[in-house]
């Protein structure tokens, strides 16, 4: 059996560490931070048989990604039973995404791992013996819980509270059940037996789960992640696991249980113990892989060839009768039967040992103190085997690799080094530390896209920023262990048989980037090879640009010409190669910058766009975040640029805007209750450093053009509740500092049809431009009415134009609905974005006339029929441009259109329309 541990990215402007433990029949993984899925999509990392995801913390960085994988495993790969291992919270977490996480056909397991789970243990004569976390017939995990050594321990916890911790585990549905063992039941202990069930207090009218504590919080939030994904209740097909519910299908089991009473309130808050500060270490040990079978000691037993053979081979021990020929008196040779028995270690080598992988997350030198406590008394039998250089234990677990991820000041204390080296010479140690780490482009085919484009316009089209060196070099740290190495993207180390650290086969053939740099052209510019047609088609773009703009230069310069567009993420619903999903920066001059939508890893789009040292200045900038509706592609990078804003040192001056709706402001805030991201929220007294961190809620319900100041009181755009942060007079109030602080005259949302709550956004400012954005949604005449006349439009395209049935489907608009809105308000510039993935490098296809006998929108006979031709632009991940230069986009379409067949010929369509295809079929 041959399996090994791999790294799928690691520590950069646009990745975090994540690895892949891989057998031909599993896989398994560490980590699922933003870009997870990206980043398997761009190394073509299978993911139909991933069993189990564990994470080593429930920060951003470390399952930032882990919702959108969730639902990328269901829908493109058929994944049906995940179990998911982490930190004390982990339940929380996925209950605070109900509103944009769901999958009917996935079976979650989720295991937290609490934080009395390694309890100090007296010495004795025999080590007591760990119980796996997950395991099944490839791998056992043991889970190590590390906290900083100035956190309280479960020890500063009243007996209440640590009762209600123990309840809290339960065992992965593929680990053996011992009903001895308390940590692996959800039964209740005796002190719970008099409080009323779940079930009762469900029955009330007046039922409000945020009240909830201890064991009753834990079963609402479990029921909660049960209810996302409802197949959970279902018996599996292949197991004998007894589950909750193993009657019906999944359709009646939803239909049955889905949104309960009380399933729209606040979450209640994590038990105080839960941190995003715990961290687990784990330990990943392989099977028992048996010896070679010995073909001759067998023949030399007499065992024939056959099914005794076989029995030898899976452990049992056989009998058979053998003939031999005796000579009796007088010479006569007779035949005589022998009964005969093997046992499997007569022909059989003796078994290797298991190999086992160890992952260690240190974020500060505060988790020592914990970590080497765990690591170093010895008091485990398995930790004590994992350090053991005894011959015996060698031959029965044998550590093949460790990996490291570690924060600032880890690598450099003395005591690191030490435990290090304490596990043997023949160790590899693989270190993720941003310090000694380059910072290397992950998304190697879309930057070396960029690097075409910028041949075409380098203002429009920059270039990624990266650093192919470290900062400080790791050879200048003392008494590291001889096998220690960076971690880059694409390492993989052979656990068995044992192989050193290499890079995966044909990875090099896929990084179509970084070969660019070795290669420059005379002025010192990256070199890169053209087709003879694309360098004219180039040649005769940019020619004919110069000449536009000749003729322009005695031209009045127009109210918005020096707003700056910077489409982050311009692909819909799940990342890519090319286009990672929807996020758009839009900067004021002199004013503020602010962001329509955020998709996973906008953040990390932005540090890749300006640098790491202009990242900052972004954050200090923006004045507001706003998100159109609760769908995980629009949403889930606001979280981590409102941590990273939150980490500026000084504070911003002035506060941030989060513009949403009801939905998405309640999923921030229970998530707030685990990670804190600044959100004021006036009934709670959060502690707010300083009032430049503050980050401010606004409903979008409070900004309606045809209502502004008031709710919708019934019917599906209505606001229900009482909360302080949802007054109306609190929101208008606060959206009119925000329209002070951006210089706007005019801040209003616009309903757009999308199937879920949704909304537009129209920005007027005082110097007499506006942007209108459509965020999701078909071709509705609301964001016509509301936004006449704009400067700008930003409107989705996801669909072709042969595609409108489909569009219809999914509320979804096609390229000449979006042109069509953009004509019927009058725009002057229209900006198209949100592509499907079948379009990943450029829609050029979406250019083309629709085929005879298409469906298309009628226009009614009193409509008039757009006289004017405005400026289009296609959207591309990482571009920048002003809105007086959008009208270069029409002269250089030819050029891009060529340009796009020369990447097909270079590296194919990839993976991204595969999946799309699946998307869009289910």
């Amino acid at each position: 059996m041959h399996w090994t541990a791999s790294v799928l990215s690691t520590i950069s402007a646009d990745s975090q560490p994540s690895l892949m433990i891989n057998f031909d029949n599993a896989k398994y993984m560490v980590n699922a931070g933003e870009n997870a899925v990206r980043a398997m999509c761009h190394s073509h990392t299978n993911r139909k048989r991933v069993h189990a995801v564990c994470l080593t913390r429930l920060t951003l960085e470390r399952a930032g990604g882990l919702n959108g994988m969730l639902m990328t495993l269901s829908d493109a790969n058929q994944i049906e039973d995940l179990t998911i291992v982490g930190p004390q919270g982990l339940l929380h977490r996925l209950a605070c995404s109900r509103a944009y996480t769901y999958r009917n056909n996935l079976r979650l397991h989720p295991v937290e791992v609490l934080n009395s789970d390694v309890e100090a243990i007296p010495p004795s004569s025999t080590l007591p013996t760990p119980t796996p976390v997950f395991q099944d017939k490839n791998i056992s995990l043991y889970a190590y819980p590390l906290s900083p050594s100035s956190q309280p321990t479960q020890d500063d916890h009243t007996p209440e509270e640590a009762g209600s911790l123990k309840r809290k585990r339960e065992t992965s549905p593929d680990s053996p059940r011992k009903k001895s063992n308390p940590e692996l039941t959800n039964t209740p202990s005796s002190s719970t037996l008099d409080e009323p069930t779940l079930q009762a207090l469900m029955a009330d009218p007046l039922f409000s789960p945020e009240h909830l504590t201890g064991a009753l919080a834990d079963e609402w939030r479990r029921t909660i992640v049960n209810r996302m994904f409802p197949a959970s209740q279902l018996k599996p097909k292949k197991s004998q696991d007894v589950l909750i519910d193993t009657s019906g299908n999944v359709d009646d089991y939803k239909r049955k249980s889905r949104n309960p009473r009380g399933w729209h309130d606040m979450l209640p808050p994590p038990h105080p113990s839960t941190s995003v500060k715990n961290v687990v270490a784990y330990a990943i040990v392989g099977p028992l892989i048996r010896g070679k079978f010995d073909v001759k000691k067998a023949e030399a037993l007499g065992v024939p060839r056959g099914p005794l053979r076989g029995k030898l081979t899976r452990g049992e021990t056989v009998t058979f009768n053998v003939e031999e020929a005796v000579v009796g008196e007088g010479g006569k040779e007779t035949k005589i039967s022998r009964s005969v028995t093997v046992k499997p270690e007569d022909c059989i080598e003796p078994p290797f040992p298991r190999s086992a992988v160890l992952v260690f997350d240190v974020p500060s030198p505060e988790y020592l103190p914990t970590l080497l406590q765990t690591f170093g008394n010895d008091t485990d039998s398995l930790v004590a085997k994992l350090r053991s250089q005894k011959v015996d234990d060698l031959s029965d677990i044998h550590v093949k690799s460790a990996f490291h991820i570690l924060g600032d000041g880890v690598l450099e204390d003395p005591r690191y080094a030490k435990f290090m080296s304490e596990f043997g010479e023949t160790v590899h140690h693989v270190v993720a530390s941003r310090e000694y780490c380059p910072n290397p482009v992950t998304f190697t085919s879309a930057a070396a896209n960029q690097v075409r484009l910028n041949k075409l316009d380098d203002s429009i089209f920059p270039l990624p920023k990266f650093r192919m060196e470290p900062r400080r070099k790791i050879s200048d740290i003392p008494n590291l262990p001889t096998n220690t190495h960076l971690m880059t993207s694409n390492l993989t180390i052979h656990a068995h048989p044992t192989g050193p650290p290499a890079q995966i086969p044909n990875a090099a053939i896929k990084d179509l980037f970084h070969p660019l740099l070795q290669n420059r052209d005379r002025d010192g510019s990256i070199f890169v090879s053209q087709s003879k047609e694309t360098r004219a088609k180039f040649a005769q773009a940019k020619r004919v640009v110069s000449e536009a703009r000749t003729a322009m230069e005695e031209s009045t310069a127009k109210p918005g010409d020096d707003v700056v567009v910077v489409p982050l993420g311009t692909g819909s619903a799940i990342p890519g190669q090319y286009r990672t999903v929807s996020s758009t920066l839009i900067q004021i001059p002199n004013w503020g910058d602010v962001f329509l939508d955020a998709g996973e890893g906008t953040y990390f789009q932005v540090a890749r766009h300006f640098g790491e040292e202009e990242v900052d200045k972004v954050l200090r900038n923006t004045r507001l975040i706003y998100v159109s509706h609760v769908h995980a592609d629009h949403l889930m990078g606001v979280a981590m640029l409102l941590r990273k804003r939150l980490e500026l040192s000084p504070p911003p001056a002035l506060p941030l805007y989060l513009l949403t709706t009801q939905q998405v402001h309640q999923a921030f805030l229970e998530y707030q209750q685990l990670d804190y991201l600044g959100i004021k929220r006036p009934e709670h007294s959060d502690p707010i450093p300083d009032v430049g961190n503050e980050v401010i809620p606004i409903l979008s319900e409070a900004l309606h053009y045809r209502r502004p100041g008031q709710y919708a009181d019934q019917g599906f755009w209505a606001v229900r509740g009482d909360a302080p942060w949802i007054e109306i007079s609190r929101n208008v109030g606060n959206a009119m500092k925000l329209e002070e602080s951006l210089g706007l005259s005019r801040l209003a949302t616009v309903d757009m049809s999308h199937g879920t709550r949704a909304y537009g956004l129209v920005m007027d400012h005082q110097d007499g431009w506006s942007i209108a954005f459509s965020g999701d949604t078909e071709p509705t005449e609301n964001i016509v009415n509301a936004a006449r006349g704009a400067t700008l439009l930003i409107h989705e395209a996801t669909m072709g134009d042969d595609q409108v049935q489909m569009a219809r489907a999914k509320r979804h608009s096609t390229f000449g609905e979006a042109i069509d809105i953009g004509k019927r308000m009058n725009a002057e510039n229209i900006l198209l974005t949100h592509f499907s993935a079948r379009h990943p490098k450029l829609p050029m296809r979406l250019l083309s006339p629709s085929p005879p006998g298409s469906p298309r929108r009628s226009r009614s006979a009193d409509e008039p029929t757009p006289s004017y031709a405005p400026q289009i632009g296609l959207a591309f991940d990482q571009s920048s441009f002003k809105i007086g230069d959008m009208w270069k986009m029409r002269h250089y379409l030819r050029a891009l259109e060529q340009n796009y067949k020369d990447v097909a010929d270079v590296d194919g369509e990839g993976e991204d329309e595969d999946m799309e295809r699946l998307r869009m079929s289910g």
